[in-house]
C-alpha cells in the first residue's frame, strides 16, 4: 500500500524538482515532510472519517487532482518558456510544494477510508500510516535528487517534459 500511494510522489517530486538546481540537506527535507506529512494526514483523515464522507469526496477527487496538476504542470512549461533569470515553477516556493502534495496524496484519503471499513485494530493503523510516511518521504527524496540532476543536465527540455508528465499524470488521476 506505501509503495503504490508513494508511486506519484516519486515522479512528482522528480519533475518538480528540475528547476531547484543545488539540493541542500533542508530543499530535500521539506519536499520530503510536505510529501509524507500530506500522504499520511490524508490518509488518517480518511481513516478516521471512514465511509461517512467517502460519498462527497469520491465524485470529485480525481478532478481536484487533475486541476492542481494541470495549474503546476502548465506553470513549470510557461516558466521554462521565460527568459534566463524569470521566475518559474519549482518546489521551492510553498504553494507549489503544498499544491503538488495535495494532489498527489488525494488518493491516500481513499485508501485510508477503505481501512476504516476493514476495521483493522489499532496497531495495524499506526503501522500502514508510518509505513506510509517512511516509503513517501523515501520516495520524495528520491525524486528530488533525481530531478535535480536532470534538471542541472537538461535544463528547460527537463522543465518542458516535467510539466507534461505532471499534467498526464493528472489526466491519469481524473480518468482513474
Amino acid at each position: 500500500m506505501a509503495l503504490s500511494l508513494s508511486i506519484d510522489t516519486l515522479v512528482v517530486s522528480m519533475c518538480g524538482s528540475v528547476t531547484l538546481g543545488k539540493t541542500g540537506f533542508w530543499k530535500v527535507a521539506k519536499v520530503a515532510l510536505a510529501f509524507a506529512g500530506m500522504q499520511t494526514a490524508l490518509l488518517s483523515a480518511g481513516w478516521f472519517f471512514g465511509s461517512s464522507i467517502v460519498r462527497y469526496i469520491e465524485g470529485i477527487a480525481g478532478a481536484v487532482g487533475f486541476v492542481l496538476l494541470l495549474y503546476i504542470g502548465v506553470n513549470m512549461i510557461r516558466g521554462a518558456m521565460k527568459k534566463d533569470g524569470e521566475e518559474s515553477v519549482n518546489l521551492s516556493g510553498i504553494r507549489q510544494l503544498l499544491l503538488a502534495a495535495v494532489a498527489t496524496s488525494i488518493d491516500a484519503a481513499a485508501v485510508g477510508m477503505s481501512l476504516a471499513m476493514a476495521e483493522p485494530d489499532a496497531e495495524t493503523v499506526v503501522i500502514s500510516v508510518l509505513s506510509v510516511f517512511i516509503v513517501t518521504a523515501a520516495a520524495a527524496v528520491t525524486g528530488v535528487l533525481g530531478g535535480c540532476a536532470v534538471g542541472r543536465s537538461f535544463g528547460k527540455p527537463a522543465q518542458i517534459a516535467g510539466g507534461i508528465v505532471l499534467i498526464a499524470i493528472g489526466l491519469k488521476i481524473m480518468l482513474g
